[in-house]
């Protein structure tokens, strides 16, 4: 019964939607995890991910399994991920996707899962990586290891918001760090993030990774806009 009170007055809500959830309902509601815009998994090269990147770097995958674009339900859930606190809502979206994964055969070529750091400024000011919590529940639906301490984001010089791919990657440079290179070396890399809308991140990123030994590196965005 008290758990039934509190649900009526502090409702669990629907985080790509915000509308009440039924009480058998959980993180998202029925309806979004049916309409939530999905591109599938290993789509054919070319396609609108690969172009971000061909010719750029020798990438072997690149994935995302929503489809982001501004003002809708995907953007929403993106942001109760990133800013408001949702971090198990990260996990729980991450082991959706990470259960897609599993059902793909290739899945079984990566060796490891390292998630996009924050840099400490920001990680202070929300106490949680948001990539780190979707890598554990991609984790904790294929096994594959995942590890957030072998690459360290050393600060941002300024924001990226409306910089273009040319002055994302110039300001990204020299931001990322390989603290413990053996892990990597040999190894096919799965570098994951929360959102992939230029790729200069993810370029930034793996080629630090590569540097430091991995024979091969994919992509995986939990959302990507077009």
């Amino acid at each position: 019964m008290f758990k039934l009170i509190l649900q009526l007055l502090y409702p669990k809500r629907c985080g790509a939607c915000d509308l009440p959830l039924l009480e058998s309902e959980n993180f998202l509601c029925t309806a979004c995890r049916i309409e939530l815009p999905k591109p599938g998994l290993f789509l054919k090269r070319p396609n609108w991910l690969s172009v971000k990147f061909d010719g750029l770097f020798p990438f072997s995958d690149v994935h995302a399994f929503f489809l982001f674009s501004p003002g809708s339900k995907v953007q929403h859930l993106m942001h109760q991920i990133k800013y408001k606190g949702q971090r198990d809502l990260g996990t729980f979206v991450g082991a959706w996707c990470g259960a897609h994964l599993k059902n793909n055969i290739q899945m079984i070529s990566y060796d490891l899962i390292v998630p996009i750091p924050l840099f400490p400024k920001k990680y202070q000011e929300r106490g949680y990586n948001q990539a780190a919590c979707i890598a554990q529940g991609i984790h904790e639906k294929t096994q594959i290891p995942w590890n957030d301490k072998l690459l360290h984001r050393t600060g941002q010089s300024k924001s990226l918001v409306g910089q273009n791919r040319v002055s994302r990657y110039e300001t990204l440079t020299d931001v990322f760090k390989v603290t413990n290179p053996e892990p990597l070396k040999g190894k096919h890399i799965l570098l994951v993030d929360d959102t992939l809308t230029t790729g200069a991140t993810f370029l930034a990123a793996a080629e630090k990774i590569k540097a430091a030994g991995a024979s091969e590196i994919s992509f995986l965005a939990l959302a990507a806009l077009k």
